[in-house]
């Protein structure tokens, strides 16, 4: 997501500097796409302390204190799901005094539900600080209404702005004719009330995927956890292909090449649909059925892992090149209007900037 913003604010603003924390990566990552090391210390732990340091000697390194505009992009966050501590730690760097004068803007990512009073008040906190908040879906959106005035109209609607991004090849990647991806996600097996019915529901993907003449392929978007997940399918798993990749534009132009995609990982089936290739997704939370919902393939989405039957059905359409494409269309057309509306979020962004910054 860093990406994202860093490419649509240079184009705007050609001549900024684009600040992530020591904890973002190493400094030849961080280095990697252009991006600055803020010198506020955001873990002691020895490989943010060592990014630090070589973002010094390098003269990469930005004070917070020079910061215009900050952004959070937190994806899924602020919820009863994710507790306190999100909120808390981004509201302790937020309340530093010399922050006081920068905007802050919260760009669209999954929000709520907010029963648990903590967590309400600390995200109320959170609003009243932001300039702009935007919820990826109706339903975040219904719920941040909830927590401020709606009369304020601090509130917005927006895609998710990953959906622009745009694919990038790299010839060093080898991919199987006519596979079908599987972005496995370990959030499924944590955060899930059946991790078994989980694995099931891949197992029997792989199984059906074999069965119409097809080749699975796992995808993995993060490779220190999703490959866990891989593992616990066990001997089913075995003699797939793993396709991994640290460029996540990479990662987008793999998922375009498949004829469709079985996935978890909410980015994996945006980076997909947004490219118009049909999905069959499993979620663990409420922007699962949003995402399907606004690119026009709600039907895709399994909201029962145990509903085998579904799951087959799903598969054997996909399979059928007539109805794969005639879904790919109608996913585009959904594709194309979200982009259109990422672009009027960035150009009201873009107007909030030029009125407190210059």
């Amino acid at each position: 997501m860093a990406i994202a913003i860093s490419d649509k604010i240079k184009l705007m603003y050609p001549n900024s500097k684009i600040i992530v924390g020591s904890t973002f990566g190493t400094y030849k990552e961080i280095n990697k796409y252009g991006f600055y090391t803020s010198s506020r210390i955001e873990s002691r732990q020895r490989k943010p302390l060592l990014t630090l340091l070589t973002s010094f000697l390098n003269k990469r390194i930005i004070n917070p204190k020079n910061v215009n505009v900050i952004f959070d992009a937190s994806g899924f966050a602020f919820s009863d799901q994710w507790g306190v501590n999100p909120g808390k730690r981004l509201l302790g760097k937020l309340n530093e005094g010399y922050r006081d004068s920068q905007l802050f803007i919260m760009l669209p990512q999954a929000l709520g539900s907010f029963n648990d009073k903590a967590v309400y008040d600390l995200v109320k906190r959170l609003f009243q600080r932001a300039e702009m908040v935007f919820a990826r879906d109706n339903q975040s959106f219904n719920y941040a209404n909830k927590v401020v005035d709606k009369s304020a109209n601090l509130i917005k609607k927006a895609p998710d702005f990953t959906i622009a991004i745009s694919p990038q090849e790299d010839n060093a990647v080898k991919l199987p004719e006519k596979f079908v991806a599987i972005v496995p996600n370990i959030r499924m097996l944590d955060k899930s009330d059946s991790p078994e019915k989980y694995l099931n529901f891949l197992a029997t993907s792989i199984l059906h995927i074999k069965k119409n003449n097809l080749t699975p392929l796992f995808v993995i978007h993060d490779a220190q956890e999703d490959c866990k997940v891989v593992s616990a399918l066990g001997e089913i798993a075995n003699n797939i292909g793993v396709v991994q990749h640290e460029n996540p534009k990479v990662l987008k132009y793999i998922l375009g090449k498949a004829e469709f995609v079985i996935g978890s990982r909410f980015h994996a089936l945006v980076s997909s649909m947004s490219q118009g290739v049909p999905c069959i997704g499993a979620g663990w939370s409420h922007k699962y059925p949003e995402l399907f919902q606004d690119f026009s393939n709600r039907d895709g989405l399994i909201d029962d892992l145990g509903d085998i039957n579904s799951l087959e059905l799903q598969i054997e359409k996909f399979a059928d090149e007539t109805f794969r494409d005639k879904r790919k269309q109608e996913i585009s057309q959904a594709a194309l209007r979200l982009k259109n509306e990422i672009e009027e979020m960035w150009i009201s962004i873009g107007q909030k900037i030029n009125q407190v910054v210059n």
